[in-house]
């Protein structure tokens, strides 16, 4: 291998995006992430020797980066407009959707491989929504009857619900539910004390 190691990671992590752009979660392997990224099976195992630590850096990539580039959306306007940045990017890119989703319910089988990583990574989104909510009402974008936390609970559902139903109807109105949904709970946030 005349690349180095990091190199070769990275060439690796990148075909195994396109591969899973264009192929199912359970049909992508080793031969469809080599002829992606245009290189051997070999080196491909050589760059990941566990499976489970490719599609760890896959996520980490292609989710974790997709997260972190709309963050600023959160800082800027609230998380009410990130989760809906969020919504919008899973439109634009349903196959990390298929991905995150086959994922989640993957990593919720006790014993997987990489179902602790899953589970860290999903509970620090969650403590940052529910931080970022607390932000919020104190800056007045949420109502101070808003308890952050289920706040946080409700939103986190409504958007992994709408991502499920955009996989699975081919009437989904996406955008347009959230904003209802959303609508409805602030609401519900201004009537009820913090808790």
């Amino acid at each position: 291998m005349s690349e180095s190691d990091p190199e070769l990671r990275a060439r690796v992590v990148s075909g195994a995006i396109e591969a899973y752009r264009t192929g199912d979660f359970h049909g992508v392997g080793v031969a469809e992430v080599a002829r992606a990224a245009g290189m051997s099976e070999a080196d491909v195992r050589a760059a990941y020797p566990l499976w489970d630590l490719l599609v760890v850096a896959v996520m980490d990539r292609w989710n974790n980066g997709s997260r972190r580039a709309l963050w600023v959306v959160a800082e800027r306007d609230g998380v009410v407009a990130y989760l809906r940045a969020r919504l919008q990017a899973g439109l634009d890119e349903p196959a990390l959707v298929r991905l995150r989703m086959a994922l989640l319910s993957a990593s919720s089988t006790p014993g997987h491989p990489a179902g602790g990583w899953f589970r860290g990574q999903y509970t620090r989104s969650f403590e940052d929504i529910t931080l970022a909510l607390t932000r919020d009402v104190v800056a007045g974008r949420e109502s101070r009857g808003a308890s952050p936390r289920h706040a946080a609970e409700q939103l986190v559902a409504l958007y992994e619900g709408l991502q499920l139903q955009s996989m699975l109807r081919d009437d989904a109105e996406v955008l347009g539910a959230y904003d209802r949904a959303v609508a409805r709970l602030r609401v519900g946030w201004g009537a009820v004390a913090p808790v």
